[in-house]
């Protein structure tokens, strides 16, 4: 996102009669506050799932058009439904593809002195700035320097929990805006996604303590299970078609449809396609179940300094205000090492503890959700010592 000039945002008319062109203040529709900024979403690719599904989804659009002439020639049959579907199928890899920069393109973000707003049409949601518990930044895989900033707020646990939060998508130097939001100095060098989190402090921030995941414990969840089982399943599917599909192609040859023939090619073409397809979900799945799980805590990183906690995981980070934690739970491992979960407070709750009781464990293994937790950490009694001490007394 582009921060945008004056000019660019809404004034409201709600509040004080409205002053002259050259005085009038720019204010929120919704809380009639003054508005500081608004920021607009640059244009980007679309996230990689998204592209992927884009693909699948083409990708059974051509086999069902392969099928559909395949049909008609040999068969002599109307192949208007079969069209149609196929019709439908492009249109959804057309959405996949393009929704999400479609509906992000209208996004309006606007910062006020007490809340952010954002706004798509007629459409808003905000979160006030005293209630934000951290900050989580996504940054863009392709585009550099630019990512989505998704601001929490810690809620109740057991029967209450639910999910506060709001997310800010395709900002430009995300990072800056988060030190705009929590209203300090931004540095120059914020907004370089190649620097290490600890390279892109605040202006007079230290770092006390920085360690990396010590553990290499094969932890899985239902997600990761789930995942593994997609990616078996396809791969049996795809040995089960290769077979299957050889098999059909010598039945329709010897009931004599010619190899040489436009349906024969089809045919073939689109069992090639359909395979293909399978093996790619496969392998997808496979990555995402097997390899990426490793990859992201070898790119691990924690930091803690005289203000924050930082924790950086591959393209993810997190950023947390030490003055929101109320306590540090100690979960020593088998291993040795130490799983330290940070208890964040926010206004009239208190979230993330200790053993997965709030859903650390089912929904955010070594390659889900980013939490303030730090994993399979040596130096406990370190972090806990500077964690136990204020902010500026750490230093």
């Amino acid at each position: 996102m582009r921060p945008l000039h004056d000019d660019d945002a809404e004034p409201s008319s709600r509040g004080a009669p409205a002053p002259g062109p050259s005085t009038r203040a720019r204010r929120d529709s919704l809380f009639g506050e003054p508005i500081s900024r608004v920021y607009t979403p640059r244009t980007v690719p679309p996230p990689l799932l998204h592209r992927v599904a884009a693909a699948l989804l083409t990708a059974l659009a051509l086999v069902t058009t392969l099928f559909a002439i395949a049909v008609a020639r040999a068969l002599r049959v109307p192949i208007g439904g079969m069209l149609v579907v196929s019709a439908w199928l492009c249109g959804f890899a057309i959405f996949a593809y393009a929704g999400t920069s479609w509906w992000r393109r209208a996004v309006r973000v606007q910062l006020t002195n007490q809340h952010v707003v954002w706004r798509r049409g007629r459409l808003k949601r905000s979160i006030d700035l005293r209630t934000i518990s951290f900050a989580r930044i996504h940054w863009h895989p392709s585009v550099a320097g630019v990512g989505d900033l998704e601001l929490v707020r810690a809620v109740p646990s057991g029967a209450l929990r639910r999910t506060l939060a709001i997310t800010l998508p395709d900002l430009e130097a995300p990072d800056a805006v988060w030190a705009e939001i929590r209203g300090v100095q931004v540095s120059g060098v914020l907004g370089d996604a190649r620097r290490p989190v600890g390279q892109r402090l605040d202006r007079g921030e230290r770092v006390l303590w920085t360690e990396q995941p010590q553990s290499a414990r094969f932890s899985w969840d239902a997600t990761r299970a789930a995942t593994l089982f997609i990616a078996l399943v396809a791969a049996a599917s795809a040995v089960r078609a290769i077979l299957s599909g050889a098999h059909a192609l010598r039945v329709v040859a010897a009931a004599g449809l010619s190899p040489r023939s436009m349906p024969f090619g089809a045919l073939a073409f689109a069992m090639a396609v359909s395979v293909l397809a399978v093996l790619a979900t496969a392998a997808v799945a496979g990555y995402y179940a097997l390899l990426r799980p490793s990859r992201l805590r070898r790119s691990t990183r924690y930091v803690v300094t005289d203000r924050r906690v930082l924790i950086q995981r591959g393209a993810e980070e997190l950023h947390l205000d030490r003055d929101r934690i109320v306590d540090v739970i100690d979960a020593p491992q088998n291993d040795g090492s130490h799983d330290l979960f940070l208890v964040v407070g926010g206004k009239n709750a208190h979230a993330h503890a200790l053993a997965g009781a709030f859903g650390e464990r089912a929904r955010a293994g070594a390659a889900g959700e980013l939490l303030p937790v730090l994993r399979a950490v040596h130096d406990s009694d370190t972090v806990r010592a500077i964690l136990a001490l204020p902010g500026r007394e750490a230093a």
